[in-house]
C-alpha cells in the first residue's frame, strides 16, 4: 500500500493543472511578484474557472529609491511610505485586473516591508496564526508561496514562515492530496530551486498579457525597467513542495551533516565587494515549550570559539567551535537547545543592499544521519558547550 503511495505521488502532475473546481490562493512578498512570477498561472487558473485569492503580505512601503526619485524629496517620513505603499496597492491591482483576476480577490496585510527577516527571528506568532487562518479560511486546492532559496530576504523569511504553517497545521491535506503547495522565486539563481524546477513556458499571448501586467508597477520601473520588463519573456518555474524534499546544500553552506544532537555545516564565503555586513548564522527552531527560538552565529575571519546569541535577547546560550578563515571553514552548532520534534531552518546572511547571496535551507525533522565514532570523541573533547 506505500509503495503504491509513493508511485502516484511520482506519477503526479508536476505542475498546477487547474479546473473549474481549483482554488488558487498565492501569497506575495510584496506588490509587483504576482506579476513577475505567477503572471502565467494566474491567466490560466482564470481560463479554467478557478477561483483566485492573491495575499499581499507587505505594501512594498520601504523601497526608497524609486520614490526618491520619482517624488524628488530625499527624507521619507512614516506619511510618505504610507502614501507610496497606496500607491503600489493600486498598481498591484491595475496588474490583477489585466490577469483577468479581479480587485476583490486582493488581501493586503501591510506587515512590514524589509523587516520580515526581522519578525521571523523575533516574534513572528501572530503573522503565523494569520497566515494559517488566511489558508484555512480559504480552503485552496493549489498554494502559490516564495521560495526559502530567494535571495529577497523578505522572500525567503516568508517563505519559512508559510513552511512552517505548512508543517505545522496543514500537512495532513498536503499527504492526501487536497491541497498542492508549490514555490516560486523571483531573485537569484539557486541550485537548489532551479535544478529541481518545473518549467512553465508562456504563449505568445500570455506573455503579452504578462508585458502589461508589469508596466503596471510604473513605480518599480523607474530605476529597474530593464531588468522588469524581461521577466515578461522568462518561463516561470516551480518546485512542488512535498513531505519527502530533503536538504539541498546552497550558497554559502556547501554541506549540512546532521548529528544526533548538532549540525555539521562546511562554509564557503566567497570575496565579493560591497557586503554590508560581516556574515551571519541563523539557526531557528521552535524548543522545547513549543515557541519559535532563533539564535544567530557571526563567522570570523580565522579559526576560534564564538558564541551563540539568542536573536530576541541576545543573550549567550552556547559557544561552539569555528575552524577556517575568512572564505571557508567548517561550524559545529548544538541543537540540544531546540525540540526535536520540529525542522530546523538556517541561513547564513551576506546582505548587499536589499539582497543577500543565498536564502534559507530547511533540515527535515526526520533522517538524523549517524553519528560517527570519530565524531562522538571530538563532540566530548568539547567542541560544543551549552550554557
Amino acid at each position: 500500500m506505500r509503495l503504491a503511495a509513493l508511485l502516484l505521488e511520482d506519477l503526479a502532475v508536476p505542475v498546477p493543472a487547474f479546473t473549474s473546481r481549483s482554488r488558487l490562493l498565492l501569497f506575495a512578498p510584496h506588490p509587483d511578484d504576482e506579476s513577475l512570477a505567477c503572471s502565467i498561472l494566474l491567466q490560466r487558473a482564470v481560463r479554467a474557472g478557478a477561483v483566485v485569492r492573491v495575499v499581499y503580505v507587505t505594501d512594498g512601503d520601504d523601497n526608497p529609491w524609486p520614490q526618491r526619485v520619482l517624488e524628488r524629496k530625499w527624507r521619507l517620513s512614516a506619511t510618505d511610505r504610507r502614501r507610496w505603499g497606496r500607491l503600489r496597492r493600486t498598481e498591484a491591482l491595475a496588474a490583477l485586473r489585466v490577469l483577468g483576476v479581479n480587485g476583490s480577490a486582493a488581501r493586503f496585510l501591510a506587515l512590514p516591508d524589509q523587516k520580515l527577516t526581522a519578525t521571523l527571528m523575533c516574534g513572528c506568532q501572530s503573522a503565523l496564526e494569520r497566515f494559517a487562518a488566511i489558508i484555512a479560511d480559504w480552503g485552496p486546492t493549489d498554494l502559490l508561496l516564495p521560495s526559502i532559496s530567494d535571495t529577497h530576504p523578505d522572500h525567503s523569511a516568508l517563505a519559512v514562515m508559510l513552511r512552517l504553517v505548512l508543517n505545522e497545521s496543514f500537512s495532513a491535506p498536503m499527504a492526501t492530496g487536497q491541497m498542492a503547495a508549490w514555490s516560486y522565486v523571483v531573485h537569484g539563481r539557486s541550485l537548489a530551486f532551479f535544478d529541481h524546477a518545473e518549467t512553465i513556458c508562456p504563449s505568445d499571448s500570455e506573455a503579452a498579457t504578462k508585458l502589461r501586467a508589469i508596466r503596471c508597477h510604473k513605480t518599480q520601473l523607474k530605476l529597474s525597467r530593464k531588468r522588469f520588463l524581461a521577466y515578461a519573456g522568462r518561463p516561470e518555474r516551480l518546485v512542488k513542495l512535498g513531505a519527502r524534499d530533503k536538504t539541498i546544500a546552497d550558497g554559502l553552506i556547501t554541506s549540512v551533516f546532521r548529528l544526533p544532537h548538532s549540525l555539521r555545516l562546511d562554509l564557503r564565503l566567497s570575496p565579493k565587494a560591497m557586503r554590508m555586513s560581516e556574515p551571519t548564522l541563523f539557526v531557528l527552531r521552535r524548543d522545547e515549550v513549543g515557541a519559535l527560538r532563533c539564535v544567530t552565529v557571526r563567522i570570523p575571519t580565522r579559526s576560534s570559539r564564538i558564541e551563540m546569541l539568542d536573536s530576541a535577547s541576545l543573550d549567550c546560550i552556547a559557544e561552539t567551535q569555528y575552524c577556517g578563515n575568512a572564505f571557508a571553514g567548517q561550524l559545529t552548532i548544538p541543537v540540544s537547545i531546540f525540540s526535536s520534534a520540529s525542522a530546523i531552518f538556517i541561513k547564513l546572511e551576506r546582505r548587499s543592499w536589499f539582497f543577500d547571496e543565498a536564502g534559507w535551507l530547511e533540515i527535515p525533522q526526520a533522517g538524523s544521519q549517524p553519528i560517527a565514532e570519530a565524531e562522538r570523541d571530538e563532540l566530548e573533547a568539547g567542541l560544543v558547550t551549552i550554557r
